[in-house]
């Protein structure tokens, strides 16, 4: 899978809206598209870092801080669902110059 451009910075999608589910998830619908996801515990603390600040190394930095057991492929795997993100609309990209 595409991931996400290292040296950029993730921006949430103005369009898309939030909503807590009875189950402890997260779904993100992006009101331009129509698009929806839903999101587990760990999607939904890295959709969370998501602040315009963070890069996607930043992110998955916080991510193990987060929790105490994470692979060793967590930076590429935030990566991805970021690209996810951004391939569905939910997310932009700022770039820092």
């Amino acid at each position: 899978m595409e991931q996400a451009v290292l040296g950029t910075i993730p921006i949430i999608n103005p369009a898309v809206i939030s909503r807590n589910t009875f189950d402890d998830s997260l779904i993100l619908v992006n009101c331009d598209t129509g698009k929806s996801l839903n999101l587990n515990y760990t999607g939904m603390i890295i959709w969370g870092l998501i602040d315009g600040k963070r890069n996607p190394e930043e992110i998955a930095l916080q991510v193990c801080e987060h929790f105490t057991e994470v692979p060793e492929s967590v930076t590429e795997d935030v990566s991805d669902l970021l690209y996810l993100f951004y391939e569905d609309g939910f997310i932009g990209y700022e770039l820092k110059l």
